[in-house]
């Protein structure tokens, strides 16, 4: 067994005698350290066997490097996301409030005078689109259009808020 031997002037190749007494890694302070011990092949020859080589990892290849985009354009696509993510959150509240909903609940309500059925539905259900009411309310009631008459009784959403 050789063992090589880290000094202050460089390092030394070390026959068999003695060594046994340093341990691997640890070190005579002040004094050389034991760096690595290994088996002598052929006595003959003093030199260590190399270690095996470890190959490096390939070299990472150069992608295809984009040219920088425009201001402008970059700006004009932020700001089409902007209103994207805007739109969607305010439908998200709609639903989530029940704005967008027609109420299931329905009651009995006369046309007082001077109010059309766009009317009728805002008064009836004022959370929901009146719109989307005033259809519900012409498929309760079988409205063939949109013409109502005073004092007339019509079937609607009632969407009033309860206490």
């Amino acid at each position: 067994m050789a063992v090589v031997i880290g000094t202050r002037g460089g390092f030394e190749l070390v026959d068999d005698a003695g060594v046994e007494d340093v341990a691997l890694g640890e070190g005579l302070r002040p004094g050389p350290r034991v760096l690595r011990r290994f088996e002598v092949a052929d006595e003959a020859d003093r030199r260590p066997h190399a270690p095996a080589v470890r190959e490096a990892p390939p070299a990472p290849t150069a992608g295809v490097i984009r040219p920088p985009r425009h201001p402008a354009l970059q700006f004009a696509a932020y700001a089409v996301a902007a209103a994207v993510v805007a739109a969607a959150l305010s439908v998200f509240y709609l639903y989530a409030t029940g704005a967008t909903s027609v109420p299931e609940r329905t009651a009995v309500v006369h046309v007082q005078v001077g109010e059309s059925l766009l009317d009728v539905a805002e008064r009836s259900a004022p959370d929901s689109d009146p719109e989307a009411v005033a259809d519900r309310i012409r498929e309760l009631n079988a409205l063939p259009d949109a013409e109502v008459k005073p004092g007339q009784a019509l079937v609607v959403p009632d969407g009033a808020a309860t206490p």
